[in-house]
């Protein structure tokens, strides 16, 4: 299993969601019967950097085409807690800022 780049970390006020999926059933009475669809939740990160220098991007855009479908170790950058993650969308968002930097966006999710 790959380990994330040695790149700069996301700016502070990144996404943290908690996915937890139910089933629910309606009825005609306006009653809700649910369950948990799983037995244990998932955590996912929107990570984003402002600006991101271009060097930084190389390694992650390097590291997101060698391991897109697989899993790496992320470590959290405020609890140090490390996570088995993988991608969560097919795609790696950039926007060009200037001449070697970068704005960044990249989704992430806990196995």
């Amino acid at each position: 299993m790959a380990n994330w780049p040695s790149i700069a970390n996301p700016d502070f006020g990144f996404k943290e969601t908690v996915y937890k999926p139910q089933i629910r059933q309606e009825f005609e009475a306006n009653y809700v019967q649910s369950r948990p669809r799983s037995t244990r939740s998932l955590k996912r990160w929107e990570l984003a950097w402002s600006l991101m220098s271009e060097s930084d991007y190389q390694a992650l855009l390097n590291f997101f085409t060698a391991n897109q479908g697989n899993t790496f170790a992320w470590t959290h950058p405020v609890s140090g807690t490390s996570y088995t993650c993988r991608f969560s969308t097919d795609t790696l968002e950039s926007e060009v800022m200037t001449a070697g930097w970068r704005r960044v966006s990249v989704p992430i999710e806990e196995l």
